[in-house]
């Protein structure tokens, strides 16, 4: 079996990169032809597959027929999902194929490249990459490879919170697919149409787009797209409430799964499935699915796949009223929830790690090409100097001495100002842009509490000797001028966190009591707007965190100061504590209208409003309270993380590490 698998790589490698000589391919679309149809045979998960690639990646017999192995191993090292491996693959190949100036290896390796640091998410990173390979694809004047890339920018504009750019390039990538006449790229890209539409909301448009993308692939008859997209209509008929068709289209795909050995598809199906179920109320087949589920999952050690059987486990077991087992899950879910952050936390430092070394690799070599340029500088100044001893007179050496002292000297002057020239003018650009940041909020967001003070101050004028009338007036003034203070300390406070000036004073605190003081004082604007602001302390006493108790109490007021804001009246914020893992936290609830896809994206960062609206009238938001909140957090060694979905409400959770005492002597 294994020297059947590698005879099929190898006609991979000879056959499905032909790209080199014939302009017209789409190399990783050659490539993922062939390979598909080795994968999706009857084979036991695909582990010959890998094997086979890797032999052929050795017995490479010259650097053109290594690196369109690698393209390969590195391929299927992002299917696996070991994204650190193949990112540190995909760079050295890409410095390979530039060395052997071999332009559509190049390509290759940046969409791979790109991809990868998709799926580690940086997408800035990601982005650059695609771009590059765009400029260079449309060199090539290769049609299918230029649409591959514009599905690349659409998935990775996507994840970065700018719908509209991905958008734009899902349709570019699908005109040149259907130029290109590219069916099996076309599907893809339809795929991609698809889920755009779905995370949106647009359930008619998913559903038609990938109803075609469907029969595009039962064209080829590839089975697990095929399987791929009968998944996604069975999503949306279950979004839609159409449970019947959401069972067929499942069932066909795990059935498909199943056929081919795909353990983790196999999981995520019978997972998928318990979902209808519960939603339909039929609770018990719902259980038995995700039984079914767990005991494929265990063969796999992917954290990611049993935290959402877990999370679906819970969820089935509180809509049946299963308190204590929905609780069983939820544990469960955290712990696994733990293992993961720290799995690509592992992943993040890998490929800091890999990048760190090329850059150093890269250092080396400029620093080697430096000292060869001085050294044949300095032998040509040698020899110069040795013609002048000779042809000159002492008299002329002394003074040649002195004029070459000189003009070092003044070029070292010279160089010391012009650096000093750049590094004030730097500044003073990020201070201009601060501060027309600051003036155009501050305009903006002044401008009503000003207006409400002038009018007050006039209103108080015409009629000065009503006290009852003074005495309003006067608290109205004094809640605008609070507004005030509170936009101004917050400019304040982000200016200084850009400026790395922020000063903390740490010590030993007690971070409900701190939480409570921020509900206490905040219980009136609660009731102001008919809501209810609850404080649920810990049931035994919590550990002592180190922090700044100013800063942190500043957390709170803007955490629960922003679920005030955004949820409508009659609605209800709590504010949770609990420990875990060597952690105290505390957890502000709230019942608004919670956040989508699009304001993960910019959730953190700094002059960003989100798609939420306050829900009282004068209400405002400078977008810099949440950014304020994280950034202090992350000063003193804590973090802030969110969990929400559309309509569902928001739960912002701070958590700090347990204070350290030393040992008793």
């Amino acid at each position: 079996m294994f020297g059947f698998l590698r005879r099929i790589i190898a006609g991979c490698l000879s056959l499905g990169f032909a790209f080199a000589a014939e302009p017209a391919a789409s190399p990783l679309r050659e490539l993922e032809s062939p390979l598909t149809a080795v994968v999706e045979a009857d084979l036991p998960d695909g582990d010959e597959v890998w094997s086979a690639a890797q032999q052929a990646l050795a017995q490479a017999s010259n650097e053109l027929e290594s690196l369109r192995a690698l393209v390969t191993v590195v391929n299927l090292q992002r299917r696996r999902g070991d994204y650190s491996a193949g990112l540190t693959a995909a760079r050295d190949g890409l410095a390979r194929a530039r060395r052997l100036e071999n332009r559509r290896l190049e390509v290759d390796f940046l969409y791979l490249v790109g991809r990868l640091y998709w799926n580690l998410t940086d997408y800035p990173r990601s982005l650059e990459n695609h771009l590059e390979e765009l400029r260079l694809a449309e060199q090539l004047g290769d049609v299918s490879t230029v649409a591959r890339t514009h599905g690349g920018l659409g998935l990775t504009y996507q994840r970065f919170g700018r719908p509209d750019d991905a958008l734009l390039h899902f349709k570019l990538g699908l005109d040149f697919a259907v130029k290109a006449g590219d069916e099996r790229i076309r599907s893809s890209l339809l795929n991609s149409l698809g889920n755009y539409y779905l995370g949106s909301g647009n359930y008619d448009q998913a559903r038609a787009v990938h109803q075609q993308s469907l029969q595009i692939r039962e064209g080829y008859a590839n089975p697990r797209a095929i399987a791929e997209s009968l998944t996604n209509l069975g999503v949306i008929a279950d979004a839609q409430g159409e449970t019947a068709k959401a069972l067929d289209y499942l069932q066909r795909a795990l059935a498909t799964f199943e056929a081919l050995k795909y353990r983790r598809y196999i999981a995520n199906s019978h997972r998928r499935l318990a979902r209808v179920f519960r939603n339909a109320g039929r609770t018990d087949e719902a259980l038995e699915q995700l039984q079914q589920a767990l005991a494929v999952a265990g063969t796999l050690e992917s954290a990611d796949v049993l935290a959402d059987i877990y999370e679906e486990f819970a969820q089935t077991h509180e809509a049946r009223g299963e308190a204590a087992a929905a609780l069983v899950y939820v544990r469960k879910l955290a712990a696994v929830t733990e293992q993961v952050r720290g799995e690509h936390d592992r992943q993040r430092v890998n490929e800091l790690r890999a990048r760190y070394g090329a850059e150093q690799r890269e250092l080396e070599i400029a620093l080697l090409k430096r000292d060869q340029q001085l050294q044949s500088a300095e032998i040509a100044r040698r020899r110069t100097q040795t013609f002048a001893l000779v042809a000159g007179l002492v008299g002329g050496l002394v003074l040649l001495g002195a004029i070459i002292l000189l003009q070092r000297t003044r070029l070292k002057a010279e160089r010391r100002l012009l650096a000093a020239t750049e590094h004030a003018r730097e500044r003073a650009e990020a201070a201009e842009r601060l501060k027309s940041r600051l003036l155009q909020i501050a305009s903006h967001d002044l401008k009503v509490p000003l207006s409400a003070l002038n009018a007050t101050a006039m209103l108080i004028g015409r009629d000065p000797h009503d006290p009852a009338a003074v005495r309003r007036l006067a608290d109205g003034i004094q809640a605008d001028t609070a507004r005030m203070r509170g936009l101004v300390r917050d400019f304040l406070e982000a200016a200084a966190m850009e400026d790395g000036n922020l000063q903390l004073h740490a010590a030993e605190h007690d971070l409900g009591e701190i939480a409570r003081g921020a509900v206490v004082s905040l219980e009136p604007v609660a009731r102001g707007k008919n809501q209810r602001l609850l404080f649920q302390p810990a049931s035994v006493d919590l550990p002592r965190v180190n922090a700044d108790g100013e800063r942190l109490r500043q957390v709170f007021d803007n955490l629960i100061g922003n679920a005030l804001k955004f949820t409508p009246p009659g609605g209800e914020i709590v504010v949770t504590l609990g420990e875990t893992a060597g952690w105290v936290f505390a957890e502000v609830r709230d019942s608004g209208p919670g956040l989508g896809p699009a304001d993960f994206a910019r959730i953190f960062a700094p002059y960003q409003r989100l798609s939420a609206q306050p829900t009282g009238v004068g209400e405002d938001s400078t977008g810099l309270g949440l950014f304020i909140a994280r950034e202090l957090l992350t000063l003193q060694g804590g973090r802030l993380e969110v969990q929400s979905q559309p309509g569902q409400g928001a739960v912002f959770r701070v958590s700090l590490p347990i204070a350290v005492r030393p040992a008793d002597a």
